[in-house]
């Protein structure tokens, strides 16, 4: 960016016969980033049964048996979607479901947060789980009266039954990504934050995924793809850490889950949940595992970025990152915790003194707020999803969606975390709503506190001169419109590195699943 300031003063500095482009009276804002979500497995859930909707049992078999109808031989259905919470039955799908809905079948349908799946027997039998299969460290496969499975695998239990799912063709990867590109630029954002590595197939079938499908050459948005643990050698072996790249497609931070979500009840508590005694969550990694992870990636000079929804999985990260900072000083290495939601005062506090990124979801608040309190607990409840306090006490804050656990609509967030309230404006005044951002706020976390969590603040998040002319424009100005208006705004992308983007009509808001966790 050039210059900025008054219409008068523009046209004086751009001197005759410059190129115009009218906004048709929309708000300019930095361009608009998603700090963490799952672009490509967002956009691949256009070829899998989707179950956001279901209501009941019978309406998640129907869908099973419809797709059963039209599958080719050899081939599984995969679907996802799912959330308990929103059926009548209230309970899980059993493989006994899906085996009566698609006899013989290999079956696979994730729940809604991506922390939990239920298999079919077919499944399960191909991916040898059985009575007698132990779980896997950090994991846990849910089991009957009888020791027999019941479809239900909880964390790295996942991993037995999707590492033999296969994988759509590279072609049909590559224009479903490019459909969900182009949808980036519909609703505004110029920038993601994706994790997509083992939804490409590795770590170089990634790499050539969207060099092929995102930058000037393709849909004109900036890409930086996390990188797996269980990659993270192999991409210091190619000289790939964070930062690595160019101004399109980068590296960014080294991807950890320490533990689940609160939907599922495997996000990891310091206390047992209100509504399951019985259970404080999974931790994925034990104490020394995650510290060992730590050290070697911030030894390394790379960024970490764990997972961690509840209070122990964020302490657990805090000690894992003061121990490698203790052992290798590096002021400045902002490692991320992602999603932080249950939290107390003296989380926040140690996630200042580790020198914490916070990388938080705020559109969760407006599915949680239903159920959190039967979840945790008052007390806990009104200590968590603590944006307000994050930024009071310094704490660097940055904003995404998750998407395909929410919409890919940065409009939601905005919303949700100035009104603390869902769309149509429940709880009534906002939940904790001492808790709220401002509209300043709220959008910092997308534009400037989204590039400082990727070390670009010198280049792209505001709008001032010799920043990188990115530009997202709304439909009004979110300063002077009633708070509950801001869900109803329109986005699109004007500009990218100061080139005009193909006009695309301001997108319509976003229909809006149900989720029970992140």
């Amino acid at each position: 960016m050039a210059w900025l300031g008054d219409l008068a003063g523009a046209r004086a500095r751009a001197g005759r016969g410059a190129a115009t482009l009218d906004l048709g009276g929309g708000c300019a804002v930095p361009g608009i980033t998603d700090a963490h979500l799952h672009l490509l497995g967002h956009a691949l859930l256009l070829d899998q049964v989707r179950l956001e909707e279901a209501g009941s049992l019978g309406d998640i078999d129907a869908a099973v048996s419809g797709r059963a109808a039209t599958l080719p031989p050899g081939g599984w259905i995969v679907g996802r979607g799912w959330d308990q919470e929103r059926l009548a039955e209230r309970r899980m799908p059993h493989r006994r479901d899906l085996d009566a809905a698609a006899p013989g079948l290999p079956v696979v349908l994730t729940r809604i947060c991506g922390h939990v799946l239920v298999a079919s027997g077919t499944a399960l039998e191909r991916a040898g789980i059985r009575a007698g299969t132990p779980d896997p460290p950090g994991g846990a496969i849910d089991r009957d009266a009888g020791g027999e499975p019941t479809g239900v695998l909880r964390e790295r239990a996942m991993d037995l039954v999707r590492a033999i799912v296969p994988r759509p063709h590279p072609g049909r990867m590559a224009e479903l990504l490019t459909g969900a590109l182009r949808r980036c630029l519909e609703l505004g954002i110029t920038q993601v934050q994706t994790d997509d590595v083992d939804s490409a197939g590795g770590l170089e079938a990634a790499l050539d995924l969207f060099r092929a499908c995102a930058g000037p050459e393709g849909i004109p948005v900036r890409v930086t793809l996390m990188i797996p643990i269980r990659v993270f050698d192999e991409a210091r072996r190619m000289g790939i850490g964070t930062g690595w790249g160019d101004a399109w497609l980068r590296a960014g931070h080294v991807k950890v889950f320490a533990d689940g979500s609160l939907g599922a009840r495997t996000a990891a508590l310091r206390a047992p949940y209100a509504d399951a005694p019985g259970t404080t969550g999974i931790l994925t990694y034990e104490d020394a595992e995650m510290a060992e992870m730590a050290a070697r990636v911030h030894a390394a000079g790379s960024q970490l970025g764990v997972h961690a929804i509840g209070d122990r999985a964020s302490h657990q990260v805090i000690a894992a990152v003061g121990s490698a900072q203790g052992a290798h000083p590096r002021p400045d290495a902002r490692h991320r915790v992602i999603h932080c939601q249950i939290t107390g005062p003296d989380t926040l506090r140690a996630y200042r003194s580790a020198g914490i990124v916070a990388d938080v979801q705020p559109v969760f608040l407006g599915t949680d707020a239903a159920w959190l309190v039967e979840r945790v607990g008052d007390e806990r409840a009104a200590a968590s999803y603590a944006w307000r306090s994050m930024i009071e006490l310094g704490i660097p804050v940055a904003t995404g969606s998750d998407c395909p656990i929410e919409p890919l609509d940065p409009v939601a967030g905005l919303a949700c975390a100035v009104t603390r309230t869902d769309r149509r404006g429940r709880p009534p005044g906002g939940f904790a709503a001492d808790e709220r951002l401002t509209v300043a706020q709220a959008l910092d976390g997308a534009t400037r506190g989204a590039a400082f969590a990727t070390f670009e603040e010198d280049v792209r998040g505001t709008l001032e001169p010799g920043m990188l002319a990115d530009l997202t424009v709304l439909d009004r100005d979110p300063f002077l419109i009633p708070p509950e208006e801001l869900w109803s705004l329109r986005a699109r992308v004007a500009l990218m590195e100061g080139r005009p983007v193909e006009a695309q009509p301001l997108a319509p808001p976003s229909s809006r699943p149900s989720r029970a966790g992140g």
